[in-house]
């Protein structure tokens, strides 16, 4: 997301609808994230956070939308995973037998481990990202610092040589 910027995603849903959504933003930016009806009235606001989870039923029709605002001078990337109402089918099966519901409970929280597993990985690639780019800096600061202590050998023997020069003991 750009510096003081908002964006914003469409869900169209029925009443009892179930949605749920998990985000997170690289480096744990704070951001602001909020859910509107299909009235704009504020469903759930979560000021400045760096990662989420909230889960609905809707109460009425309609688009529904979920926002991230970006109040922050730099960019921030957001990684984020909705749920749907066709996803979300699991809530729905009143008629289900026992056996069919620990199913779609099973099935659920599979889909939010594989979820989590999504977010570790993003975590890692940035974490890797982060430790190669201070490595090279490491690497490049080493050889300046080589180079300045190799320059004040070099100075320090010309300089002993020529003092000695001058009183004639060499």
């Amino acid at each position: 997301m750009r510096p003081n910027s908002q964006e914003c995603y469409l869900e169209r849903m029925k009443v009892n609808d179930h949605f749920s959504i998990t985000f997170e933003t690289a480096g744990k930016i704070p951001i602001e994230f909020y859910i509107t009806d299909s009235h704009n009235a504020h469903i759930f606001s979560m000021p400045l956070s760096g990662e989420g989870h909230h889960s609905y039923i809707s109460t009425s029709e309609g688009r529904h939308a979920y926002c991230f605002r970006n109040g922050m001078s730099q960019e921030v990337v957001v990684n984020f995973n909705p749920h749907g109402p066709e996803e979300e089918t699991y809530l729905v099966g009143h008629d289900a037998t026992p056996a069919e519901q620990e199913v779609r409970k099973l099935s659920h929280n599979v889909e939010e481990v594989r979820d989590h597993f999504e977010f570790m990985l993003f975590r890692n690639e940035i974490h890797d990202q982060s430790v190669s780019d201070t490595q090279r800096r490491m690497f490049h600061w080493a050889i300046l610092q080589t180079m300045v202590l190799a320059g004040m050998c070099g100075w320090q023997i010309y300089y002993v040589r020529s003092l000695f020069k001058i009183r004639g003991v060499v």
